[in-house]
């Protein structure tokens, strides 16, 4: 065999090795390619409803581009316009700003309108509105229930990607041509939210991703779960070879009693959990405590005072907790700010000190989180500020409100919406097994075949492992037959979770790098926080032994003196 044969042989070989190797078809497939175009999502209207379409939208986008930018109307200049490749407006008011809307008429690249607000913009002034519509169906879908739309009759060739249907009439929804679209949407409540989702690839001519992404996470494991619940569900699900995400809450907390019981007093719960983590299972932290105040852990919150329905506002569990004031109980701007600052500041350290003792502690114990999960979702945008700090994943829904917890809202895509600071969001999608519902597995058959339908929609969802192998067959089965559906591996995208202690890597090629560096002072109180029993005895061993010290310099002085004593008589 000649040299040049040799070489012939080796690059072919080579190239197969690429095509087919099952980890380069992996990588190809996992990554699913964001399109670079720079986006402006621009919106009017402030208030809390208009807000949680504004941040959905957002983590849509930012789901499918790579650049995002988030402006309010009263911030658009000409310069951010110039800067945009797409600009999606949405607004569901009248808009009487007509300085600022002006500055849309020379933008010259295509607009998206999104909300009967939209329509003021100058790209649409030759269109004609004659009223309003209900309809009963959009596409093929059947709305739950009518929908009222614009009556929209566009002034040029419009492609319609969405019909809305009565009875026989049609009238479009989702329109475009090369240069603007049009979606006759105010909210993204229930159905809207899968035909808007699956939309975008035609409005913005993007490529239907092939895959759906998937996870199952085995949520609110504490100290007091059955260890042999949580063992059978997990490694069913890694027998299969579905990836397991533990969501723990390391400390239970006794409402009663109010007795701390943790992971160390579990040992065979730990034992269990060190076992599936061996076995490749990803570690996600619930929160320290998963409650607040006298809450039940695991049916508390953690980092939004549910009680009084607002952000946190006192360190300590023992404290009184008064209603935010309102802006109205101030008469000077200034002292209001600042007493919102003062707030933040608490809030901010309480967030720091529990997700610093749940990395902490679960990395102590073997078990390094590499994601994060608010108890219920719940966390106000300070929190996530916060969160951002220690953790670049985040798993579940968003909560977009400062002043109501119930205000949530999830993108279907995986994505960084500006809320989370940075944080990516892996979006649960289909909800979870509710023992108490009539048809716990139906249920969310329903909603995952909407989903599904979404391209590149992830399917995200909940099992509880207290519910044993129950539901757990058949919540699997609805997963396995989504077409060309892939499980989720955290560890093949680039994450971090750090303090200042501990650093736990996942460089995206499939290893967990945890590196701790905890100060010799902190060991010993952490040791003496955990184990305040034993730190007692300690300090009793110690005091002993000084005054034993003591005592025997003590005697050796005297030995010492006594003998000087008797060598003076001697002589």
């Amino acid at each position: 065999m000649t040299f040049d044969r040799r070489v012939l042989y080796c690059a072919t070989f080579m190239v197969l090795l690429l095509i087919f190797n099952p980890l380069t078809a992996f990588a190809e497939d996992r990554f699913t390619s964001l399109d670079e175009r720079k986006v402006t999502l621009i919106y009017y209207g402030s208030d809390e409803g208009s807000m949680k379409n504004v941040h959905f939208l957002d983590g849509t986008l930012s789901g499918l581009f790579e650049h995002v930018e988030l402006v309010n109307l009263d911030d658009v200049n000409a310069e951010k316009l110039r800067n945009s490749e797409i600009i999606v407006f949405y607004s569901a008011y009248e808009i009487d700003d007509q300085k600022k809307l002006n500055l849309f008429s020379d933008y010259e690249e295509f607009v998206l309108g999104i909300g009967d607000g939209a329509l003021h913009l100058p790209q649409f002034s030759d269109w004609t509105i004659s009223g309003k519509q209900s309809v009963f169906s959009i596409g093929e879908k059947k709305l739950e229930r009518p929908m009222e739309i614009l009556k929209i009759k566009p002034a040029e060739q419009m492609e319609v990607i969405e019909w809305g249907q009565k009875f026989e009439e049609r009238f479009p929804v989702i329109l475009k041509n090369s240069a603007k679209g049009f979606v006759d949407f105010n909210t993204f409540d229930s159905e809207r939210r899968f035909i808007f989702s699956k939309s975008l690839f035609s409005l913005f001519q993007l490529e239907e991703p092939e895959i759906h992404p998937a996870y199952i996470r085995l949520e609110d494991i504490s100290p007091v779960s059955d260890p042999k619940q949580v063992s059978e569900t997990a490694a069913y699900l890694l027998d299969k070879g579905i990836p397991v995400y533990l969501v723990i809450i390391p400390v239970y907390i006794n409402p009663e009693t109010g007795k701390k019981v943790t992971l160390d007093d579990a040992p065979d719960l730990k034992k269990v959990l060190e076992q599936l983590v061996s076995r490749g299972a990803y570690v996600i932290s619930h929160g320290y405590t998963h409650t607040y105040h006298s809450t039940e852990t695991g049916e508390g919150f953690e980092f939004w005072d549910s009680v009084m329905n607002q952000p946190i506002t006192a360190l300590a569990a023992d404290e009184s907790v008064a209603k935010i004031k309102s802006r109205d109980e101030f008469s000077i701007l200034e002292e209001y700010g600042k007493y919102l600052r003062s707030l933040q500041q608490i809030e901010s350290q309480y967030t720091k000190n529990k997700l610093e003792n749940s990395i902490h502690s679960l990395t102590n114990w073997g078990l390094p989180p590499t994601a994060f999960e608010a108890p219920h979702y719940a966390m106000s945008s300070n929190g996530y500020r916060v969160a951002s700090q220690y953790f670049s994943a985040i798993f579940g829904q968003m909560q977009v409100s400062d002043t109501d917890w119930k205000v949530m809202t999830a993108p279907l895509f995986i994505s960084s919406p500006a809320i989370l600071n940075g944080m990516t969001l892996y979006p649960e999608t289909i909800g979870y097994v509710n023992p108490d519902s009539l048809d716990p597995i139906g249920e969310v058959e329903e909603v995952l075949d909407e989903v599904a339908e979404v391209p590149g929609a992830v399917i995200g969802g909940i099992y509880h492992p207290y519910l044993g192998m129950e539901y757990l067959e058949e919540f699997v089965s609805l997963f396995e037959k989504v077409p060309n559906l892939q499980w989720i591996e955290l560890d093949q995208y680039p994450h971090s979770v750090q303090t200042d202690y501990v650093r736990i890597s996942l460089p995206g090629d499939g290893r967990i790098l945890v590196k701790e560096e905890f100060p010799w002072q902190t060991k010993i109180t952490n040791y003496f926080k955990d184990n305040p029993v034993e730190a007692l005895l300690w300090v009793i061993v110690a005091v002993t032994g000084i005054f034993l010290s003591i005592f025997i310099v003590y005697i050796f002085f005297l030995r010492i003196r006594y003998r000087k004593q008797l060598f003076e008589e001697r002589n």
